[in-house]
């Protein structure tokens, strides 16, 4: 069963999925483009304390998925490298390099364990008053900032590990390794095959996970986790402006002072030639190919479409600025041929999981 994305059974500002099997921000799908944190802080100014607890307590839920990953992926992928035989000692001044990097000028030591915990322990902080008829909005954005510094350096790490697995090992190595560090992931997407749910579930789920964890990376202008959400005629457009993970490392940064990870002194990789797996386009940060394997091309080997569709910024173009969107069609089939031919594909002439292993196992 999917929920009507109208639907709400409380007054709260947040209902019960019951596919998802865990609360989500209430409304219609257009809702979902504000931030939580920006609801949170309205809520409080209007004398909804409880709204504005559940609401700054949410915005940890949002920023979980990113925290585990990113954590996960700076272990993972060194060993990936180390695994294909680059020495110790070469992979211990990546470390040493990388850490300098997180430092910066401060000298201070990153540490992300304990970023997260203060960012937690702010959030329960700011969401006890609230709820008790009290509470600081100033608190609430000081969270947002300790988690947007957390969250930001880890992605550099993990942008940093991908660059070096790319000058390690050669830049073609990159689509294999997003493969390895998603598998698991990859297993789970089995729930938005067509011969295991109707379409209208899985789309459902597509859009409320995108929502929920593009503004746990604090997309948007000001990095608040605003969205931007729009219906088409065969689709729904998701955009972000810039993307808080991928898209926000081709920008200067407000935050830092400092400048795309592509420049110096991080001087981080885009795809020098076109592969399948950035889209067939040059100038791809190594960090945001991963969406197309995850969205495009792992789904059209197994389900014979894609979840979801991207469009992404290009470096040097995106120093300017430039748009991250992702596309969601109401009906698979509705996907056109040149979605496929850009990730070197073709489209089936049958849909579903079923279908593609037949033809894999007739070849």
């Amino acid at each position: 069963m999917t929920m009507n994305p109208n639907e709400r059974t409380d007054a709260g500002p947040l209902v019960y999925h019951p596919t998802i099997g865990a609360r989500v921000r209430a409304g219609d799908y257009a809702d979902h483009a504000a931030s939580s944190y920006a609801l949170a802080e309205i809520a409080l100014g209007e004398g909804r304390g409880t709204d504005a607890a559940e609401l700054a307590r949410y915005t940890v839920t949002e920023a979980l998925e990113a925290y585990e990953l990113f954590t996960a992926w700076c272990d993972e992928i060194p060993d990936f490298i180390a695994g294909r035989g680059i020495p110790a000692e070469t992979l211990a001044a990546e470390t040493k390099r990388l850490r300098e990097l997180w430092d910066g000028a401060s000298g201070d030591a990153f540490d992300a364990a304990a970023g997260w915990d203060r960012y937690r322990a702010l959030i329960e902080t700011f969401a006890t008053a609230a709820a008790a008829g009290g509470g600081d909005p100033r608190m609430l954005d000081e969270a947002r900032e300790i988690w947007r510094d957390t969250h930001d350096r880890l992605c550099d790490g993990v942008y940093f590990w991908v660059d070096a697995a790319a000058r390690l090992l050669g830049e073609e190595i990159t689509g294999e390794l997003w493969d390895v560090l998603m598998q698991p992931m990859y297993d789970y997407y089995v729930r938005y095959d067509i011969d295991n749910h109707p379409w209208p579930r899985s789309f459902d789920l597509l859009m409320h996970y995108a929502f929920e964890g593009i503004r746990g990376h604090l997309t948007g202008p000001g990095r608040s986790g605003a969205l931007e959400i729009e219906e088409e005629e065969d689709r729904w457009a998701i955009r972000f402006d810039p993307c808080g993970s991928g898209g926000r490392t081709m920008r200067d940064d407000p935050d830092t002072g400092g400048g795309p990870r592509m420049e110096a002194p991080w001087n981080l990789g885009v795809t020098q030639k076109e592969y399948d797996w950035s889209w067939n386009k040059k100038g791809v940060c190594l960090y945001c190919v991963h969406c197309c394997q995850l969205n495009e091309r792992m789904p059209i080997r197994r389900f014979g479409y894609p979840t979801r569709v991207v469009e992404p910024p290009v470096w040097p173009a995106s120093r300017k600025g430039g748009k991250c969107t992702w596309y969601v069609y109401k009906d698979p089939a509705l996907v056109p041929d040149e979605i496929y031919a850009r990730v070197g594909a073709t489209p089936p002439q049958r849909l579903g999981g079923r279908a593609q292993a037949e033809q894999e196992g007739g070849r």
